[in-house]
């Protein structure tokens, strides 16, 4: 079994179908063959007894048009993805530094409310 590697991929080349670029192309032929080389591949979601979960947050900066940023952000339980986002950031960063700031600040309510309800602190 493979891991997706490409989970918020698609969602990324989806906000370039007006005015793609050479590059744009070039992932999506990758996206297409990963897709086509792992049909037969059932996707496993199981949580282990650690009850351990990771947060991935990562963000690229101003590759929009408008000069805003994008990010994608994984929550993982276990061996398998349980959330996967991918947006264009609200704001414009003025650095790749401020643009995974921005990021993980949107994301931090998500985390907290997480940690949260596994410890059974949200319907109290």
């Amino acid at each position: 079994m493979r891991k997706n590697r490409y989970p918020a991929g698609n969602a990324f080349l989806s906000t370039r179908c007006q005015e793609p670029y050479e590059i744009d192309w070039n992932k999506l032929i990758r996206l297409m063959s990963y897709l086509k080389d792992t049909t037969d591949d059932v996707l496993i979601l199981e949580a282990d007894n650690t009850q351990t979960v990771h947060w991935y947050v990562d963000a690229t900066f101003a590759v929009h048009k408008d000069m805003k940023s994008h990010m994608g952000v994984v929550m993982t339980m276990g061996s398998g993805t349980v959330i996967s986002l991918s947006t264009t950031q609200k704001v414009n960063a003025r650095s790749s530094t401020e643009a995974d700031l921005v990021a993980v600040d949107d994301v931090t309510a998500k985390i907290m409310w997480t940690r949260d309800s596994l410890n059974g602190k949200v319907l109290r």
